[in-house]
């Protein structure tokens, strides 16, 4: 059914509205954004309680339509945005101007290592870089590089579809967020992923796919009963 709706279905942009800021999407390939409640939307990602005491620097890592980018920017925070798909940075872009926000959009996978890929011709949430498939024309950035050209990061979401794993497996990653102290929002997408969360960096466990690093006090008291044992 997945693949006869991206054959079959026309592609054309809806305006829709999360956290007070105007988001567009694609009919074709934002489904989960335009055909669910807002409000329930809101509720299930808990974009506001994430970023509890949090005013700087924030990287949104696979941001896709940016729903979390634009909220944050309205927020007073100076965010950088990475996504491997240029049409998703373009909705991005396009959303940002309707706001009146400022956001910087990096069309580059966000890695631990340098590796080429081919970038995706869709917005789908799913895309992930496909390591030398086709025509690799793009470069991924490494944390390092972003952090030398985007500065220090006062909080990174991180949801790049399984590709976090090499991130948790990394003791450089590791050691950089656990000397700096940056807050991290991680999506775990596999059970098994938790074997390889850092036991010596403080962390919350949200819920079955989701661990938060270094939380903020604020943070802590706003999740309350939502967390589960870590």
């Amino acid at each position: 059914m997945a693949k006869l709706w991206q054959r079959c279905t026309p592609e054309f942009t809806l305006r829709r509205r999360f956290y007070g800021v105007d988001v567009y999407v694609d009919f074709k390939d934002h489904a989960i954004w335009w055909a669910s409640d807002t409000r329930r939307v809101e509720v299930a990602e808990g974009f506001d309680l994430m970023l509890k005491g949090i005013k700087g620097k924030i990287w949104d890592v696979g941001c896709n339509v940016g729903i979390f980018s634009l909220y944050a920017a309205s927020q007073g925070n100076k965010v950088t945005a990475f996504d491997i798909s240029p049409k998703a940075v373009a909705l991005v872009k396009k959303s940002a101007a309707r706001n009146g926000l400022q956001i910087n959009m990096v069309d580059r996978a966000f890695a631990v290592r340098s590796f080429r890929y081919a970038p995706p011709k869709s917005a789908d949430t799913q895309n992930r870089p496909e390591e030398g498939a086709g025509e690799s024309t793009a470069t991924s950035m490494t944390y390092l590089e972003a952090e030398r050209e985007f500065g220090r990061p006062d909080f990174i979401k991180l949801d790049i579809e399984h590709a976090e794993v090499e991130f948790l497996k990394s003791a450089e990653f590791r050691g950089w967020i656990k000397a700096n102290g940056i807050p991290l929002l991680m999506e775990i997408h596999e059970l098994s992923y938790w074997d390889h969360v850092w036991n010596d960096v403080p962390y919350l466990r949200l819920d079955d796919t989701h661990a938060l690093f270094n939380p903020l006090p604020e943070m802590k008291a706003a999740f309350g009963s939502r967390t589960q044992p870590a």
